[in-house]
This record gives C-alpha cells, sequence and structure tokens, in this order.
C-alpha cells in the first residue's frame, strides 16, 4: 500500500509542473488578448468602417467584463471545482475569440469582446488557486513567480506578437490573426490540463451569493467604465456621479457582508482579508506598480509609431529589449527573493532608473531621436518589471490562509485589471492633455511637441515607480515584523 502511494505522490510531483505549463498557457492568452488588439486598431477601423467610439469600446468591452466578474469567477472555482471552471472559463474564451475573429461589424466585434472578457473572469482566478493547492508551500512561491512572469510576459508581448502577425499576414487572415490565434493554443490547452490536473475540492453545497455578486459587479463597473470612457467623453458630471455611486455600494458590499456572518452564511468575499497588513499594503503595490506600467505601454505605442513613424513590425522590435530583461528578471527575480529581500526594492529602484533614463535620452537627442537609442533604457524597464512583477505575488500570496486562496485570487486580478484601466485612463489622459496644449505653441517641429507630451506622461509612470518602492519597503518591514512575531510565538510555546 505504501508502495503504491508514493508511485501515486511522484507521479503527481512530476504532473503537477507539466500542469503548471498548461496553466500559464491559459493565462499568457489571456493578459495577452488585453493589449494584442492595440495594434490591429488601424486596421479594424478601416475595415469595419468603426467610429471612434466603436474603437474605443472595442478596446475597453474586454477589459470592462473582465475586471468586474473577477471576483465572481474566483468564488465560483471555490464552490463549483477549479478544473471545472478553468475548463468553462477556457471553452468561453475559445468560442469568444472565434466570434471575434470572424466579426463583420463594429457592434458584433464588442459583443464577442465581453464575451470574451467573462471567459477570462471565469478561468484566470482558478490558476493562482490551483497553485495555492497542487505546490507545496516550498514550491509554492517559485510557482507563482512564474505565474507573475508570465502575466508581466502577456503584457509586453501583446505589441511584439500582434506586430508579427499583421506584418506576416499569414492566409490573409489580417486583424483577425489576433484573436483567432487562441484557436488552436486554447484547444490545445484545454486538451493537456484534462489528465494532467485533478479536481481540486468544491464548496459545492454552500449558497451562491447572487446578491453579493450583483452589489459588487455593480460597484466595479460604476468604477472601472468612467476610467475607461471618461477621457473620450470629456469628464462630464455622470462620471463622478459613477464614482460616487462605485464607493456607495461598496459600503453597501461590507454592510451585506456583516449581515451574512450574523446569519452563518458564506459571503462572496470576506472584506476582513484586509486586515492583514501585508496582503493590504501587497494590493496596494500592485496598484501602483501596474497603474504606471499600463499608461507606459499606451504612451510608449503610440510614440513609437505616431512620433518616430516605425512602422508596426519595427515597433515591435523595439519593444524586444523590454520583453528580454523582463523575462530574464521574471526567472531569477522569485528564486533571488527567497534568500534577498530586497530583489524587490532593487526591481523598483531599476524601473525608476529606466523611466528618467527615457525621459533624458529624449531630451538630450530631440529632433534627431531614434528608437535603437532607447535600447538600454528599455532593458533597465524590463529589468525593474521583472524584479518587481514575478516576486511580488508570491510575496503577497504567501500570507493568504488557504481558505482565503479564492477570494484573495480573485481580488488580486480585479486589482491588476482596474490598474490598467486607472493607468490607461489617468496618464492617457495627461499625455494628451499635454499634446493638446502643447499644439498651440509655435516655432516647435511636432516631434518635440509629441515628445514633450512622453517624457511628461513618463514622470507620471516614474513617480508611481517611487510610490512602488516606498510600498515596497513598507511591505518589506511589515513582513519581517510578522515574521519575528511568529518565531517569537514557537519559541514560547516550545518553552512552556
Amino acid at each position: 500500500m505504501s508502495y503504491t502511494h508514493s508511485e501515486t505522490t511522484r507521479t503527481l510531483d512530476a504532473k503537477r509542473w507539466w500542469a503548471l505549463f498548461v496553466l500559464l498557457l491559459g493565462t499568457f492568452m489571456v493578459i495577452l488578448d488585453s493589449f494584442i488588439v492595440n495594434v490591429a486598431i488601424p486596421t479594424i477601423q478601416e475595415q469595419l468602417h468603426a467610429s471612434t467610439t466603436q474603437i474605443q469600446f472595442i478596446v475597453a468591452s474586454y477589459v470592462l467584463s473582465y475586471a468586474v466578474l473577477l471576483i465572481a469567477g474566483a468564488r465560483l472555482g471555490d464552490w463549483q471545482g477549479r478544473k471545472r471552471m478553468f475548463l468553462v472559463g477556457m471553452g468561453i474564451f475559445i468560442a469568444a475569440s472565434a466570434l471575434c475573429g470572424f466579426s463583420l461589424s463594429a457592434g458584433f466585434l464588442i459583443f464577442s469582446r465581453v464575451i470574451q472578457g467573462i471567459g477570462a473572469a471565469i478561468l484566470i482566478p482558478q490558476v493562482l488557486s490551483i497553485i495555492q493547492v497542487i505546490f507545496p508551500p516550498e514550491e509554492r512561491g517559485k510557482a507563482i513567480g512564474f505565474y507573475g512572469a508570465v502575466s508581466g510576459l502577456g503584457l509586453i508581448a501583446g505589441q511584439i506578437i500582434g506586430g508579427t502577425l499583421l506584418h506576416f499576414d499569414l492566409w490573409g487572415l489580417g486583424w483577425r490573426a489576433v484573436f483567432l490565434i487562441n484557436l488552436p493554443i486554447g484547444i490545445l490547452a484545454m486538451l493537456m490540463i484534462i489528465p494532467l490536473l485533478k479536481e481540486t475540492p468544491s464548496n459545492g453545497n454552500q449558497k451562491i451569493d447572487v446578491r453579493g455578486i450583483i452589489i459588487l459587479t455593480c460597484g466595479l463597473l460604476l468604477l472601472v467604465y468612467p476610467l475607461v470612457v471618461g477621457r473620450e467623453a470629456g469628464w462630464p458630471l455622470w462620471i463622478y456621479l459613477s464614482f460616487g455611486g462605485a464607493i456607495a455600494l461598496f459600503f453597501l458590499y461590507q454592510f451585506h457582508e456583516k449581515r451574512m456572518t450574523l446569519r452563518g452564511d458564506e459571503p462572496l468575499i470576506r472584506v476582513n482579508i484586509f486586515k492583514e497588513r501585508t496582503f493590504t499594503l501587497g494590493v496596494f503595490t500592485i496598484l501602483a506598480y501596474q497603474i504606471g506600467n499600463s499608461g507606459f505601454f499606451l504612451v510608449v505605442s503610440m510614440t513609437l509609431q505616431d512620433a518616430l513613424s516605425l512602422s508596426v513590425i519595427d515597433s515591435a522590435i523595439a519593444f524586444i529589449p523590454i520583453g528580454f530583461a523582463f523575462f530574464i528578471a521574471s526567472l531569477l527575480g522569485p528564486k533571488w527573493a527567497k534568500t534577498n529581500t530586497s530583489v524587490l526594492k532593487w526591481g523598483a529602484a531599476l524601473l525608476i532608473a529606466g523611466y528618467a533614463a527615457v525621459i533624458a535620452v529624449c531630451s538630450y537627442y530631440g529632433n534627431d531621436l531614434h528608437w535603437q537609442q532607447l535600447i538600454m533604457p528599455f532593458f533597465l524597464i524590463g529589468l525593474g518589471q521583472g524584479f518587481v512583477g514575478a516576486p511580488l505575488m508570491g510575496t503577497i500570496m504567501s500570507g493568504v490562509p488557504k481558505e482565503h486562496v479564492g477570494s484573495a485570487s480573485g481580488i488580486l486580478s480585479t486589482f491588476m485589471q482596474t490598474a490598467n484601466a486607472l493607468g490607461i485612463a489617468a496618464i492617457g489622459s495627461v499625455f494628451f492633455a499635454v499634446q493638446s496644449q502643447a499644439a498651440t505653441y509655435t516655432g516647435t517641429s511636432a516631434l518635440q511637441l509629441q515628445l514633450h507630451s512622453f517624457m511628461v506622461a513618463l514622470a507620471c509612470s516614474a513617480i508611481l515607480g517611487a510610490v512602488t518602492f516606498t510600498l515596497i519597503l513598507c511591505l518589506q518591514k511589515k513582513k519581517s515584523v510578522a515574521s519575528s512575531s511568529k518565531t517569537t510565538l514557537v519559541i514560547n510555546q516550545k518553552e512552556n
């Protein structure tokens, strides 16, 4: 009997890393779709005769449905089984990708993107939850580090893969290729995960907190929707009323959760998870880090193609230093973080230095700027993003009790997506506002005007990098205090 158990353990040990590979394949595909569509927008607008508003919703509808349903998706995994919900989410995502690829109108493409976001919201939270369950504590940090690395690579690779697909235009698919490429990858992931992963225990006998899902979903929608469309709409009064409504609904949810707890029912998420200071600091660290990142990728993409007049493929090549550096740092970061807690701090410092170097290069060269002069600054930014993004997720999740991993993964993923919308809205608004004001100046070249707005936007990302650095210092101090307290408690228990 013991021999059989030993054999089963070895089989599971071998399979869980293969399972992680498939889980991360799905993660990469979902994160990629948040950004890959950006490079195809001009072609989509031309071929589908889309208006400016429709183009905006083609990008935003995916992020919106994805962000507002993430927490609900996480709890669906807790209730119905995480493997099952991973497969369901992947199936919806693949079907929606096919609908996107075969869309004949902008309206239908927007509808398909909403469905795609729903599939992503069901799929993504299961990945972190499954990692927490199938990996022992000594391997969990490494596995979550890979998750953070792949999430960051998906963000960076959107521009590179999208530009490559559009440049080579295989089978004449044009912009449709950025959606249809999900079909073979997604189907392969579904077929592979079935034999590799056992179903994790579910709490299917629990009542689903439908009211909580509705309250939180509406609250997140009222928060995220104005962030995405506010700049285009000119920030009218209803935007601020929407923000107020979101705050009111979050307070309503807290009241609803307390009532459910008093009745002995299980709420959608337990707000008391935020009483864990390490988790709360980690959430705000992710928020600051991701806002700066998403804003950077928006303005650098536009600057490369508009200001420097790069083709789609040349713009993709310009992103390679960031992707290469990120890949190296995300592999080394989690490993170094085990023995050196300063990795996160040095990553944030490199990120700030990279932003400052880009600003310095743009300021120095001005009209003579070429993208090759940005290779080293971009490399520094990629290193910083990798050393922060990959270990940070593991650092935060390491302090989460096992019974809260579903809620915690949903909360973290929701904040990451909300931060993407915030970065695009806030830093994008600064970028376009400075550009429109600078356009009134005389005697200045168009390139200088565009570079000026680019540098101001990058300064915002650098400030957020400094905020990330400060929060990381607080996070490490809090974890150090918590670790010392646990050690003291264990020693006292042994003495008694």
